[in-house]
């Protein structure tokens, strides 16, 4: 909904209204016994306190506790750097209460990446989330090219190796040919 808001311009004294509309089963029912209640007071129903009541009745501690678990002991494991920033982003989303600071974010999500990683990005001791999210991106890359190019030195050297065993061979073929003449 905040994207829906934000790209069509709603302002902000609109969003319940047309958050409310959206609204399916249960939780239209939710919202039509606060709407129908008396002692409701419209006017303290902001956009803010709307998604507060929302997220406390339908997003219990219980879920939040498990979410945040799940972010603080997220690692990137056998994805890409980028898939991780992915899902890193997804479950702050739902948790944002985890984070202090763009800072303490950017720790967080370092302490998840590969240690081969982690250790030259957490060398950078860089303040912000995204050069964090930058660096461990050009960290990958690189070690991504370095695995390339020691591939392809090592196949060179196993050519070269392969060349040197045929000459030698050709030329022990040829000393025998000429021992027998």
């Amino acid at each position: 909904m905040e994207k829906l808001f934000h790209d069509t311009f709603v302002e902000e004294r609109n969003r319940v209204w047309l958050a409310t509309h959206h609204l399916d089963s249960e939780v239209y029912r939710w919202w039509i016994d606060i709407r129908d209640d008396p002692r409701t007071d419209w006017a303290a129903i902001t956009w803010k306190r709307f998604k507060e009541l929302l997220l406390t009745t339908y997003f219990p501690q219980s879920v939040k506790r498990q979410m945040e678990k799940d972010l603080r002991g997220l690692r990137q494991g056998n994805r890409t750097v980028a898939e991780y920033e992915r899902e890193f982003s997804r479950l702050l989303r739902c948790v944002p209460f985890v984070v202090r600071d763009n800072e303490n974010k950017a720790r967080i999500f370092e302490i998840g990446l590969l240690p081969s990683i982690f250790r030259l990005v957490q060398a950078s001791n860089l303040p912000t989330y995204r050069e964090v999210v930058n660096r461990a991106l050009i960290v990958e890359k690189g070690a991504e090219i370095s695995k390339e190019e020691r591939e392809a030195f090592d196949r060179g050297k196993k050519n070269d190796k392969r060349l040197r065993v045929a000459v030698r061979h050709i030329y022990e073929a040829v000393e025998a040919s000429e021992e027998l003449v």
